[in-house]
């Protein structure tokens, strides 16, 4: 009988513990995806972004111009061409065509830094507002749906969204 108390009693305990445990704990889910979506410093970070794309785009199309141009002069004039200027016609194509390698692989970077220079303070207010929403309305967890990780969505959770686009001045 008294084995039988003590069962009863830690059971209770342990029943008791995890329900106040699951009464404390407040579920909250968002799309991030969504939210940077219609934040409008976005908008103009990606027409900057996608000027500085063209500006590179248009300099590739015209150092391509200049070894077609190149190119076909050569081929025209290479049977009448002595070994020496050919050999230096070829290099001068070759050069050009490093060239157009470097600065696709130049433009390709800074391209990366100019996204990433002009996005990460978007990411940062973003995410200071989610946790701003998690900590002024006590949410213990806030999922983030756009990354498809979530394996539930139970009732309890809370879509912080609309809160997340209300303490961002948002509609």
């Amino acid at each position: 009988m008294r084995q039988f108390l003590k069962v009863t009693l830690v059971a209770t305990f342990l029943l008791t513990g995890a329900n106040l445990f699951a009464q404390t704990v407040k579920l909250g889910h968002i799309n991030s995806n969504e939210l940077l979506a219609i934040m409008p410093e976005k908008e103009e970070a990606q027409k900057q972004i996608q000027a500085q794309a063209a500006e590179y785009d248009n300099q590739i199309k015209a150092m391509n111009v200049e070894y077609q141009t190149l190119l076909q002069a050569y081929v025209k004039d290479e049977g009448t061409l002595s070994e020496a200027i050919k050999a230096n016609k070829q290099k001068e194509i070759q050069d050009l065509q490093n060239r157009m390698r470097e600065f696709d692989g130049f433009a390709q970077t800074e391209l990366q830094k100019k996204q990433t220079e002009l996005l990460r303070p978007i990411f940062d207010k973003a995410s200071k507002a989610i946790k701003d929403v998690g900590a002024e309305n006590g949410f213990t967890y806030i999922l983030d749906a756009s990354t498809g990780v979530i394996l539930f969505n139970a009732d309890s959770s809370i879509d912080v969204m609309p809160l997340v686009k209300a303490k961002l001045g948002l509609q």
